[in-house]
């Protein structure tokens, strides 16, 4: 579901994933319980640069991942291995 901005009167802007459908309804304050209107904003994404310019939506999320400070796989699994399973023999 998308992620939409909604404003309250009283409490000020809050983000809430709603279903397209009731995107421009107004929702429940999540604090005071309060009718929101929902925020318009424009140019809300960014423009990729650099060597991610041309990178697909799987590898920039690798990125992102590694840049949050997820575990990021770095070598083979660690433990034993399965013996005669060396070298690749035709």
């Amino acid at each position: 579901m998308p992620l939409y901005e909604f404003s309250c009167p009283r409490c000020g802007p809050f983000d809430l994933h709603r279903d397209m459908r009731e995107a421009a309804s107004t929702a429940a304050c999540p604090a005071c319980d309060g009718a929101a209107q929902r925020r318009y904003r424009v140019g809300v994404g960014s423009v990729a640069t650099g060597v991610l310019r041309d990178a697909g939506r799987a590898d920039r999320a690798r990125v992102d991942r590694a840049r949050s400070g997820e575990p990021v796989v770095t070598g083979p699994p660690a433990g034993r291995r399965l013996p005669g399973r060396g070298a690749h023999r035709h």
